[in-house]
């Protein structure tokens, strides 16, 4: 450690006890403590906030899930994989680029962006009835023009927005729609778009380019700073570095080094910039939290990924099918089988015998071959039937309807059984496999929480996002 270093950490020393001495431990999961500000900053990312009692105590259950995934993934070694090493490190640089800045430069620098798109002003997609005029156009061009456009927005009036799409393929040279913001179109352009609301049509109107009837279809209007700080601190990595520069200038004229044409090059203000970086947990808690969540969140995932990951062998998919068969009923009865349409009685009396001898999947090859290889004696659907689906299946198996008479096939047939849910799991095959992931990983769980000691100081959970 520099000195640098470490004048800097014992300056930071009264403000690190302080901010220990207000964030008190909140639970102990196998002995480790674990910070309020550890569950605070999980419950904000969780999008939790306003939090009842009830809510509160089930999102520290589930917080303590997520802190035994977390151990059981160190004990498992994953936190010293070079994989997780790289990712978190990767992260960490990424995210102490917003906080190795001046705080008031990197402000200055989002608001100048924001400035500009307040400047481009509101989105608005819209499509146009549209005639283009050229330079030259003779008078009687234009009269004829101006006469078209009229009569198309007369009937826009007496038959209603609904009749644009149609009057656009027909009369339109532009049948496209375009995203624009107003400071993109001319001046008649943008005042009519901006007098529109969704949905509503222009009258027709003249620009430079041409004759027009406009329909506004969507409107964004520009959003908040707030809302969109954090977008444009992604966008726009410029800010970051103009703010960067500006925090190693302060701190060159705070140590009183020489003026040096870019701080960031000069050897003494970039020491200075590492032990900054160095420090970052130790300064700022927000950065703590968020490395720390990131960490967690991998490992979690990691070990998480592992367990569910493992092959499952096929006896075991149909063991677990056949415990939890009730489970893949379908919503209503079904008739599985096959519905034969036949030329003569003992035609379908020999198919219906030979059928209930063989396995359903020779069916169709059989009636091919024994019976329709000369001409069709038997017509076959085979499947799994719905109500609805089929008539003969409809009137004789769910007691519906009536099934139309055929002079070429008046003798049907059905060979099958009526049935709540499929035979197989491999006709449920993904369902069921995600099934048996969430019982694998709950079960999973219940081992973990019944191994490892969990305490929760209930009066301290009782302050959580209101100190």
């Amino acid at each position: 450690m520099t000195l640098k270093h470490f004048c800097l950490l014992v300056c930071l020393g009264p403000f690190l006890a302080l901010f220990a001495g207000e964030d008190p431990v909140l639970m102990r999961v196998g002995g480790r403590e674990v910070l309020r500000s550890e569950f605070e900053y999980f419950a904000c990312r969780k999008g939790a906030d306003g939090l009842s009692r009830d809510s509160l105590r089930q999102l520290a259950r589930l917080f303590v899930d997520f802190r035994l995934k977390v151990q059981a993934a160190e004990a498992a070694g994953l936190d010293t994989s070079r994989v997780f090493c790289d990712e978190l490190a990767r992260y960490r640089v990424g995210l102490s680029r917003t906080y190795l800045t001046d705080s008031a430069a990197l402000s200055r620098a989002l608001l100048r962006r924001y400035k500009h798109l307040q400047e481009l002003g509101p989105r608005i997609r819209m499509k146009q009835i549209y005639r283009r005029l050229p330079q030259n156009v003779t008078p009687a061009s234009l009269r004829d023009a101006v006469a078209q456009m009229d009569s198309v927005y007369d009937v826009l009036k007496r038959q209603g927005a609904g009749e644009f799409d149609a009057l656009l393929e027909r009369f339109s040279d532009d049948r496209e729609t375009h995203w624009l913001y107003g400071i993109q179109a001319s001046a008649e352009m943008q005042d009519t778009l901006l007098a529109l609301r969704p949905g509503a049509c222009s009258q027709p109107f003249f620009t430079p380019r041409g004759l027009h009837i406009v329909q506004v279809l969507e409107r964004v209007e520009v959003p908040s700073f707030a809302s969109v700080r954090d977008s444009l601190l992604q966008a726009c990595p410029q800010c970051v570095d103009e703010a960067a520069r500006a925090l190693a200038e302060n701190l060159r004229q705070a140590y009183g080094f020489p003026k040096s044409r870019s701080p960031l090059s000069d050897v003494q203000v970039r020491t200075i910039m590492f032990a900054e970086y160095d420090s970052l947990e130790h300064r700022v808690p927000d950065f703590r939290l968020a490395v720390q969540f990131h960490r967690d969140t991998l490992l979690a995932r990691a070990v998480t990924r592992r367990m569910l990951e493992q092959e499952v062998p096929e006896a075991e998919l149909a063991a677990y099918f056949e415990r939890h068969r009730t489970r893949y009923h379908w919503d209503a009865p079904r008739f599985r089988g096959i519905v034969l349409r036949c030329t003569g009685r003992r035609v379908a009396k020999r198919v219906r015998k030979m059928l209930k001898q063989l396995p359903p999947a020779d069916w169709q090859d059989a009636i091919r071959l024994l019976f329709n290889s000369d001409g069709t004696q038997v017509e076959a659907e085979q499947g799994t039937f719905i109500p609805g689906q089929n008539p003969y299946v409809d009137e004789r198996i769910f007691r519906r309807g009536k099934a139309p008479q055929s002079a070429d096939y008046p003798h049907v047939v059905l060979v099958g059984r009526k049935q709540k849910g499929p035979d197989d799991y491999h006709e449920v095959l993904e369902r069921l496999l995600a099934d048996y992931r969430t019982d694998q990983e709950e079960h999973w769980m219940r081992s973990l929480r019944s191994s490892v000691k969990v305490e929760i100081n209930q009066e301290v959970l009782k302050t959580v996002n209101k100190q």
